[in-house]
């Protein structure tokens, strides 16, 4: 029921508009007739009745658009969460002149996983490891599947040196998780310039990333001052 009426909001919004239109004009036209001593309150309780109602489609309105930026299995952002934030982020950035940080992850090996143990178990694996990323990021990070086994997380006002802590205790929390399957994570990170566009970024965090994948379960950073 509750995914019916979030699918057909907009035609259930349509239609209870027009049925109670249709009722304002009738109790304007029969109103003053028949129900005199009772149209001021009608007509108050209309006005309070489609206030209430336009808060409650305006709330579920923000609901579905929440669903829209999670990803279905982790909850996590996703990716086109991601790509909105880091646009918002970067022009942040540039106009205050504050640090901003990225880090890319993919999960090392994640197919013998796969293959081993069934799709189910790595669902699960994703899924606990979701959790540590969470758990270990602050709430100002914004951490988001990038899809498959790769996820990417923004550090706003965070310097290099601290976003490199975080990223190096995620990846020891995930060795350590007997949820994960002590599985490992290969992360790249960047401290983004000034000037930086989106794809500028996406580019230099993909590189670093390549490089850490070549050593497995290691953090790998562009130079830094």
């Amino acid at each position: 029921m509750k995914r019916f009426f979030m699918r057909n909001i907009s035609l259930l919004s349509g239609l209870f508009g027009a049925v109670f239109a249709i009722l304002i004009c009738l109790l304007n036209y029969y109103g003053n007739i028949y129900f005199s001593e009772l149209y001021a309150f009608f007509a108050a309780f209309s006005i309070i009745f489609f206030a209430v109602v336009g808060i409650f489609i305006g709330r579920a309105f923000e609901k579905l658009k929440r669903t829209a930026m999670l990803d279905d299995l982790t909850q996590l952002w996703n990716k086109r969460y991601f790509n909105i934030r880091l646009a918002e982020e970067l022009e942040r950035s540039k106009r205050k002149g504050s640090p901003l940080c990225l880090a890319y992850v993919d999960v090392d090996d994640f197919k013998a996983i796969n293959d081993e143990f069934g799709h189910i178990v790595g669902d699960t694996v994703l899924i606990n490891m979701a959790d540590i990323f969470k758990r270990n990021t602050r709430n100002l990070d914004i951490v988001s599947r990038w899809g498959g086994d790769e996820f990417v997380i923004i550090f706003p006002d965070t310097t290099p040196r601290y976003g490199l802590i975080i990223a190096n205790r995620l990846k020891k929390a995930v060795a350590a998780s007997k949820d994960c399957c002590y599985t490992t994570i290969s992360i790249g990170f960047v401290d983004i310039r000034d000037g930086w566009e989106v794809e500028d970024v996406l580019r230099e965090v993909d590189f670093m990333l390549q490089k850490a994948k070549t050593i497995k379960n290691s953090v790998v950073a562009s130079e830094f001052n």
